[in-house]
């Protein structure tokens, strides 16, 4: 039986639903992620490339030995990874300025953009992609998507800190 969107759920069609609903978000998110790291791939930017400028923009400047702890790989393959990524002008190393001893690595404003590429990229196709939905339904999906933020900073804001980063 179709749900209406504006009535509740019961008991029984929110279990039933639920993995329904998942199911939908997985495909969508995994495609569409899957589809933007082909294409960076193909570019200059490898995916643990990728993976350390993500980790850089949320967690701040790292120093090389956090670097390999988290990327779970010796300081030297670490040392090699931020050469190439130097190199291409992604990130750069910095001194500490309380402990000049300690080098630190930063995000570029290249490396920046290539988020904001891949944002804009991600919106373009996505815009076009939700063009063909219906007002009506586009409409339920705002309200669903904005409930799914709402119970996101929820869920988040009593998890401890270490733990809440990740849905």
């Amino acid at each position: 039986m179709p749900l209406n969107v504006d009535d509740p759920l019961s008991d029984g069609q929110r279990e039933s639903v639920l993995p329904e609903v998942l199911e939908e978000l997985n495909q969508i998110s995994f495609r569409d992620f899957q589809g933007a790291l082909k294409r960076w791939h193909q570019g200059s930017l490898s995916l643990i490339h990728l993976n350390v400028l993500m980790m850089l923009r949320f967690k701040g400047p790292q120093t090389m030995s956090r670097l390999a702890e988290t990327l779970d790989v010796s300081v030297a393959s670490a040392t090699g990874i931020i050469d190439r990524m130097e190199h291409k002008g992604v990130i750069e190393r910095r001194r500490n300025d309380e402990d000049r001893r300690v080098v630190e690595v930063h995000v570029t404003d290249e490396g920046l953009a290539v988020f904001s590429q891949i944002q804009a990229e991600r919106q373009a196709r996505m815009s076009q992609m939700l063009s063909t939905v219906a007002e009506a339904d586009l409409e339920a999906l705002l309200r669903g998507l904005r409930a799914v933020r709402a119970a996101r900073e929820e869920w988040l804001s009593q998890m401890p800190e270490r733990e809440g980063h990740s849905p």
